[in-house]
């Protein structure tokens, strides 16, 4: 029994070592992340644009990688291009997996650059991190942005947005 148990216990420890282990020291909320970011956007996503090569576990079909977004309304940065590429997670990166991210729905975002190129992401796009909230999901006709916008409010209208990034 005492074998099997510290088998379990290391293989446990083994598998944690791999998985992506971040926290959040304090309020991670978007309110505060979204001041913190030097870009915030109303987005659509239009397609998946990169796949995960191989056969992913639990997930059926080619594993999008990346997603091309179109920006709808810019809230706070320089950003000028009315397209860009978000990249996700490919399993050991601490990003939220593209496939949680509809093609034709709207998100507020506050991602962050990528400053070089590489086999995640290319220099110039842009990621979001899973360890805190970065993106919103938005339903466009009532403009109303909901998810964790705070530690005590879940939803927000863009304009009230708007105010908060002036």
């Amino acid at each position: 029994m005492k074998k099997t148990t510290l088998t379990i216990f290391t293989l446990f420890i083994f598998i944690q070592s791999f998985a992506c282990s971040c926290r959040c020291s304090g309020d991670c909320s978007f309110s505060i992340i979204s001041e913190q970011q030097n870009f915030v956007a109303l987005v659509k996503v239009i397609e998946y644009s990169d796949f995960l090569e191989g056969e992913n576990y639990g997930y059926d079909g080619k594993m999008p990688y990346s997603m091309t977004v179109e920006v709808l309304k810019k809230y706070k940065g320089t950003e000028s291009r009315k397209r860009i590429k978000i990249w996700g997670d490919n399993g050991v990166l601490c990003r939220p997996y593209i496939s949680n991210f509809e093609v034709g729905k709207y998100y507020l975002i506050a991602p962050s650059i990528i400053h070089d190129s590489s086999k995640t992401g290319n220099a110039n796009d842009y990621d979001l991190f899973s360890c805190w909230t970065d993106f919103l999901e938005v339903d466009y006709e009532k403009q109303i942005a909901y998810g964790e916008y705070s530690r005590w409010q879940k939803k927000i209208s863009l304009e009230q947005i708007q105010r908060k990034l002036e």
